[in-house]
């Protein structure tokens, strides 16, 4: 497979070789998700997904994640829709992998 075809491309053109370039936002903690975004900071989609979480007693937990359509559907015409699904569940339990979720557990100061 050339490297090409084992790399992930968000729309704007920005390649995407390692998970870890993605930025994730943990801006909708009162919506128990976070937001995958594009490592590209002037992407005109900028927001490629997202992780939502559930906490339970003081236990923050992955309830699940997915790309967005159109991330989704331009890296299928690129590489093939069976290869595009891998590398991305690839992508997403990577990203989720990495999430400090006893962080995510803690009350942010001046809540309780």
């Amino acid at each position: 497979m050339s490297e090409e075809r084992d790399t992930v491309q968000c729309p704007c053109g920005r390649l995407i070789d390692n998970p870890d370039d993605y930025k994730v936002l943990y801006l909708k903690r009162e919506l128990q998700e976070i937001d995958i975004l594009c490592p590209n900071d002037s992407c005109y989609l900028r927001e490629l997904g997202y992780i939502k979480f559930d906490v339970k007693g003081e236990k923050a937990k992955f309830r699940e994640a997915s790309f967005y359509p159109p991330f989704v559907t331009w890296n299928s015409g690129r590489v093939g829709s069976d290869s595009a699904e891998r590398l991305l569940k690839d992508h997403l339990k990577r990203i989720a992998s990495k999430i400090d979720w006893q962080r995510l557990s803690r009350p942010r100061a001046g809540t309780s």
